[in-house]
């Protein structure tokens, strides 16, 4: 498995040899990462010709429509290296799985919700991507200028957390079902990626 970051993502210095996984385990960890002036900055670096339509494992359009492309940026650099603090926080403070950072083969993206698309129940660890232990999902776009498209997690409170908050970023075991709800008018940009490590046992 060949890892997208380097810069030892699980460097041991930065974790207590007591560390314990906190028993908020299917908690959602939530954090401002961007400012709006940044949001701008990923979804206009994002290129019209390249964006292509959602496909899934399911190969059904009744779980995902949207657009989505590459994520962009410099991998040692923004906007990589302000995930890969916040995930890895996440991970410390609540999760301890071991993880090996962000792979090639499953890059982050940017996708691109419009009038009548959505993402249904699902969980993002499969028999197709086994070694996904974290996701993260980041919304780009300004709530008030999108209505639907809101971000939902099964059996999970996040009544404390503002999901739609513009530059807001969530972190979750990738095993935990969410969905985003169908947009009902304007445009939402998220970033949907995920922190790899050894296949659950």
């Amino acid at each position: 498995m060949t890892s997208e970051q380097t810069g030892n993502f699980t460097d041991p210095a930065a974790f207590s040899s007591n560390n314990v996984a906190s028993l908020d385990i299917l908690s959602i960890n939530d954090a401002t990462l961007f400012d709006i002036e940044q949001c701008r900055t990923i979804v206009d670096s994002c290129i019209a010709e390249l964006w292509l339509p959602t496909s899934s494992a399911a190969n059904t359009s009744a779980l995902h429509t949207s657009k989505r492309q590459k994520l962009r940026g410099d991998v040692e650099g923004f906007p990589f290296l302000n995930i890969r603090d916040v995930t890895k926080n996440a991970n410390t403070t609540i999760y301890d799985f071991n993880l090996i950072g962000i792979i090639d083969q499953d890059f982050p993206q940017v996708f691109s919700y419009s009038e009548g698309d959505f993402y249904n129940w699902h969980i993002d660890l499969s028999v197709a991507a086994p070694s996904r232990k974290l996701t993260f999902i980041i919304n780009l776009s300004d709530p008030a200028e999108c209505e639907g498209g809101e971000l939902e997690f099964l059996n999970v409170d996040t009544s404390q957390s503002n999901t739609s908050a513009q530059g807001h970023c969530l972190v979750f075991p990738s095993y935990t079902p969410y969905r985003i709800t169908p947009v009902s008018k304007g445009h939402k940009h998220v970033i949907i990626g995920h922190v790899h490590g050894a296949v659950f046992k």
